[in-house]
């Protein structure tokens, strides 16, 4: 069964009403997940599909007062930060990326496995809020680079480095791999990705090593199968996992599957 989501639903529905070319009930919706404190995401409010209310008085009155609501809150990107135990030297650094509805509180314990193998574990935030106590690293993509710059500048010192998230946030520790600009990573570790268009891929600074964990049930499969063959085809070493029975989420043993993903990348790095 599908996890019931009213902080999408919402989006789902009134783009569903203005493809039936019904306005006034879209409307209803986007203003009612409002009252309801479903409508956090605000950049859902420019998606093409509700172009048709733009410019229409009581959407642009509900959308201005979501954004205030925002603005009121301000929200600013985090990093919350766990720590081997006795580590004299330098460590090597994992940072975690939640996905569109997750935060760093919940996405550090996912992660903190990787402390028992001698990494420090931090887990970014972003700025935009997708539910109450959740976060998205929506376009544009400037405003994604943006909170990434405020989490690098507090990591602690560290050694070699791996990206690593969930959903939403595998695509964007992938891009900022690729990009290498902010994290000088050679390696990435994505757990139920978002499926990006390849063509949005960033351009690579450097050959990676990536290793994907997919649910063999996650509606997301089929985009991941294609990014996966693009970034074979570029030149990059990708680890590909289907997990059976598992949909749009972490694998139960995932503290396992992590400590692998590590030992096997490690491995990787010492032999090149």
């Amino acid at each position: 069964m599908p996890i019931e989501r009213p902080d999408w639903a919402w989006y789902e529905r009134s783009s569903d009403l203005v493809a039936e070319g019904d306005l006034d009930a879209a409307e209803r919706v986007v203003a009612e997940a409002l009252e309801a404190g479903h409508l956090w995401r605000v950049s859902l409010l420019i998606a093409p599909k509700l172009q048709p209310l733009h410019g229409r008085r009581e959407f642009e009155r509900v959308a201005a007062k979501a954004r205030r609501r925002v603005e009121e809150r301000c929200f600013e990107p985090l990093v919350r930060i766990a720590t081997p135990a006795g580590s004299g030297a330098i460590s090597p650094l994992l940072l975690a990326l939640h996905g569109a509805t997750g935060n760093a509180a919940a996405e550090l314990e996912r992660w903190r496995p990787a402390v028992d193998v001698g990494y420090i574990v931090a887990a970014g935030q972003s700025s935009q809020p997708a539910t109450e106590d959740g976060f998205c690293w929506d376009p544009p993509r400037e405003r994604v680079w943006q909170d990434l710059r405020a989490i690098a500048r507090d990591l602690p010192g560290h050694g070699r480095i791996v990206l690593a998230g969930f959903s939403q946030g595998a695509w964007i520790a992938l891009n900022a791999a690729l990009r290498a600009d902010l994290f000088q990573a050679g390696s990435v570790i994505m757990v139920g990705p978002y499926g990006g268009f390849p063509a949005n891929l960033e351009r690579a600074a450097r050959r990676l090593r990536i290793t994907v964990l997919a649910g063999a049930d996650d509606t997301y499969l089929a985009d991941v199968k294609r990014l996966v063959d693009s970034l074979l085809e570029r030149g990059h070493h990708v680890s590909f996992e289907v997990i059976p029975n598992l949909g749009h989420a972490y694998p139960p043993n995932f503290d396992v599957r992590l400590r692998q993903a590590i030992e096997t990348t490690s491995r990787r790095s010492s032999s090149q």
